[in-house]
C-alpha cells in the first residue's frame, strides 16, 4: 500500500480550488498550539451571504468573521506582530460561471461599511501586509505596526457584520460554493501564504444560488396617465381611460402618460429598452423630447403619430389635440434588451368640440315634499344602489356625437311649487362615476306638499355664448307623499318546482298615488318569513322604491304545496300599520299531476274506444 503525505493532499486541494473541479465539505482546523510569525492565529471562520437576493450581473457578497487565539511576543521574537490571512476562492461553480473572487475590507451591508475589530486592540483589516504582500482575493488581519502581539478574538457575522467580506459577480445563474481559509505558510516555513490549504488552517464554506438576472417585466412596469398639462402623471392616482381635452390645437399637452419600467426585481430600470407609443383614432404626440415625468410647455407644437423614446427609468408621452374630435388610442410597446417586443397597455384620450345636444334621462322619476332625492355627486354616483343613482342624468356631446365634459349645466323646472329644483356639483370627474366625464348628476327636490299628485317638467341648459344656448328636451317629474299601502304580489298564479318567482311589492302614498323613489330603511320589520324552501331574493327591512314599486327574483321550493311569503311593517310606514303582516303565497303546481291527468284522460277513451269496438262486432255476429 502507497503512502500519500498531507503536504500532497494540500496540494491536490489547492489544484481543485484552481479549476472548480471538486467540492470540498466545511471544515474546521484543529486549534493551533504553535506558529510562526505569518502563518495566523486562526482557530475558525465565520461566512454570511450578505446578498438578499443573488442574480446574475450583480456583486454577490459574503461577510466574513473569524475566531483566534492570542498571537505574538516580546519585540524581537520571531512570533512578534501577528499577520493571519484569509484567502477566498470559488470551489464549485455552474458550468461556464467560474470568476474570480475578490476581498473588501468594508462589510457589505454595515451602515458605515467597516470592519467589526477587537475593542481596545490594535487590529487593522487590510488588502495588504505591513511588508507590501498583496492578494485580490486575500483580507489581512494583522497589528498596526507588525511589531505588538495580537490578543484572541472572536468576530461573528451576519447580513450586516463581520470582520470583511469576499464577493464575486456571477454570469450564469446556478449554485456556486465559496471558500475562505486561513492562508498561511508551508508547514515549517515562515513566509506569508502559500495559497494552499494545510492541515492546520482553518477553512468554511457557503453555498449561494444565483437566479438568472432580472428583466424587463410587463407586469410590474406601469402606465400612468393624467389629464391636462399635468407635470407628475407618474404619482397620479387617476390612472383610468377617462382622459379628454378640447378639440382645439395648443402648444400645451391635453394629457400624459407616464411609463415606468420595472424588472423582474421590482426595481426601475434606467436603460436597455426602447419605449414606442402609436396614436392611432384623433390626436398624436407631442414632437418634442421630454424627459422624467414633466411634459413641459409647448410640448404639442407638431403632434405626430408615432413616438419612440431610448427610454429610462421614467418616460412622458405627451398627448395632443389634432384638431379633430373622437376618441384617439394610445398603444406603447417596450423592446427589451434581447429584442423581445411586449405591448404594455393602451389608453385612450377623447377630444371633444362644442357643445352641440343635451339628452336628459329620468332615473328616478318620483319627487318627494321638501327632500332631494338622487344622488348628484361629480364622481360617487356608482347606481350600484337606489342612493348612488341621480335622479336625471345628462349628457353632453358636440355634432360628432363626442361627450364633452367641463360645462355648466343647469335644471328649470317648469314649476316650482311642484318641483323646487334640480341640482348637480358640477360635471361628473372622477372613475368611479358609472358614466363618467361628460356626465351631470342631478337630483330633484320635491315642492309643496299641497301638489302632491301633479307632476312638471324640467330642461336641463347650458350657455354656449352670449347668443347661442343648448337646452335638453323636457323631463317629466311627478310629486308624491311616502308609502301608506303596500302590497306584495307575484307574476305568476302557480309555478313549477324551481321556477323563477317574481315578487312586486307595490308603495303607494296617502293619496293612492305610487310613492316618492327613495330607500326606506324600516319598510318592513326585517327579513321575510319564508314557509319553505324558497331560494334567491325577497323583500328584507329596508326597500328601494323607484317608479312606486321594488321587484325581487326568488325561485320555487322543488315540491308541490303552498309555500307563503311574509313579512311584518316596519317604522317608515304609518304608525298605524306598523307591526301589521304582509304576505303572499306562492303555489307550487306537481309536475306529474298533468301527466296522471292526461294518462285518465286517455284511459277513458280507451274504455269507450273499447266498448264500441264490442258494440260493432257484436251487430255483425262476430263472437
Amino acid at each position: 500500500m502507497k503512502t500519500i503525505s498531507l503536504k500532497k493532499v494540500a496540494v491536490v486541494a489547492v489544484a481543485s480550488l484552481g479549476f472548480g473541479l471538486v467540492s470540498v465539505a466545511p471544515a474546521q482546523a484543529a486549534a493551533i498550539t504553535a506558529w510562526t510569525k505569518y502563518e495566523g492565529n486562526v482557530t475558525s471562520i465565520a461566512l454570511t451571504s450578505a446578498t438578499s437576493s443573488p442574480a446574475v450581473g450583480s456583486a454577490v457578497y459574503v461577510n466574513v468573521g473569524a475566531k483566534t487565539t492570542a498571537a505574538g511576543t516580546a519585540a524581537g521574537s520571531t512570533t512578534t506582530g501577528a499577520i493571519t490571512q484569509l484567502r477566498g476562492a470559488l470551489v464549485s461553480y455552474p458550468a461556464g460561471g467560474f470568476v474570480q473572487v475578490t476581498s473588501s475590507t468594508n462589510v457589505a451591508g454595515a451602515a458605515a461599511g467597516t470592519p467589526t475589530v477587537p475593542t481596545g486592540t490594535n487590529v487593522v483589516i487590510a488588502n495588504t501586509n505591513n511588508t507590501g504582500a498583496t492578494g485580490a482575493n486575500s483580507i489581512f488581519i494583522r497589528d498596526a505596526e507588525d511589531t505588538d502581539p495580537v490578543a484572541a478574538y472572536d468576530v461573528t457575522t451576519s447580513a450586516t457584520t463581520g470582520l470583511a467580506s469576499m464577493t464575486f459577480t456571477p454570469a450564469v445563474a446556478g449554485t456556486y460554493e465559496l471558500r475562505v481559509w486561513n492562508d498561511g505558510p508551508a508547514l515549517g516555513a515562515t513566509t506569508i501564504g502559500n495559497n494552499t490549504i494545510d492541515s492546520n488552517e482553518a477553512v468554511q464554506s457557503i453555498s449561494i444560488t444565483v437566479a438568472a438576472a432580472p428583466v424587463y417585466s410587463a407586469a410590474l412596469s406601469t402606465m400612468h396617465s393624467i389629464t391636462g398639462n399635468g407635470t407628475d402623471a407618474a404619482t397620479s392616482t387617476t390612472n383610468a381611460d377617462a382622459l379628454s381635452g378640447p378639440v382645439t390645437v395648443e402648444a400645451t399637452n391635453r394629457g400624459a402618460i407616464t411609463v415606468t419600467l420595472r424588472n423582474s426585481a421590482n426595481a426601475t430600470m434606467a436603460s436597455g429598452n426602447t419605449l414606442t407609443g402609436v396614436f392611432t383614432g384623433s390626436g398624436g404626440f407631442g414632437s418634442t423630447t421630454v424627459t422624467a415625468d414633466t411634459p413641459g410647455a409647448n410640448a404639442c407644437a407638431t403632434p405626430v403619430r408615432t413616438k419612440t423614446l431610448a427610454a429610462d427609468a421614467v418616460n412622458t408621452f405627451t398627448l395632443c389635440s389634432d384638431g379633430t374630435s373622437g376618441v384617439g388610442t394610445v398603444t406603447i410597446s417596450v423592446t427589451d434588451a434581447a429584442g423581445v417586443t411586449t405591448v404594455l397597455g393602451t389608453k385612450t384620450i377623447t377630444f371633444y368640440g362644442t357643445v352641440a345636444t343635451l339628452t336628459a334621462t329620468v332615473l328616478q322619476g318620483i319627487a318627494t315634499p321638501g327632500v332631494a332625492n338622487g344622488n348628484k355627486s361629480q364622481n360617487a354616483a356608482t347606481q350600484a344602489t337606489l342612493a348612488l343613482t341621480p335622479a336625471v342624468v345628462v349628457v353632453a356631446k358636440d355634432a360628432n356625437g363626442v361627450v364633452v365634459p367641463g360645462l355648466t349645466v343647469t335644471g328649470k323646472p317648469a314649476d316650482l311649487t311642484i318641483v323646487a329644483s334640480s341640482a348637480t356639483d358640477g360635471g361628473v370627474n372622477g372613475t368611479t362615476d358609472k358614466n363618467g366625464p361628460g356626465y351631470y348628476n342631478f337630483d330633484v327636490t320635491g315642492g309643496a306638499a299641497a301638489n302632491v299628485g301633479k307632476s312638471t317638467t324640467i330642461v336641463y341648459s347650458t350657455i354656449v355664448s352670449s347668443t347661442l344656448t343648448i337646452s335638453s328636451a323636457p323631463v317629466t317629474i311627478a310629486l308624491a307623499g311616502t308609502p301608506a299601502t303596500v302590497t306584495m304580489t307575484l307574476d305568476k298564479t302557480s309555478y313549477t318546482p324551481g321556477a323563477p318567482v317574481v315578487i312586486t311589492v307595490t308603495a303607494k302614498d296617502a293619496a293612492g298615488n305610487a310613492a316618492a323613489s327613495g330607500t326606506y330603511a324600516n319598510l318592513f320589520a326585517g327579513a321575510s318569513t319564508l314557509g319553505g324552501a324558497i331560494t334567491g331574493s325577497t323583500p328584507g327591512a329596508s326597500v328601494e322604491i323607484n317608479g312606486g314599486a321594488k321587484t325581487f327574483t326568488a325561485f320555487a321550493p322543488g315540491t308541490a304545496g303552498t309555500y307563503v311569503v311574509s313579512n311584518k311593517f316596519g317604522t317608515s310606514m304609518p304608525a298605524a300599520l306598523q307591526g301589521a303582516t304582509i304576505s303572499t303565497s306562492i303555489v307550487v303546481s306537481d309536475p306529474n299531476a298533468a301527466i296522471l291527468t292526461q294518462i285518465d284522460a286517455l284511459n277513458a277513451k280507451i274504455v269507450a274506444l273499447n266498448a264500441l269496438i264490442a258494440k260493432i262486432m257484436k251487430k255483425l255476429g262476430v263472437k
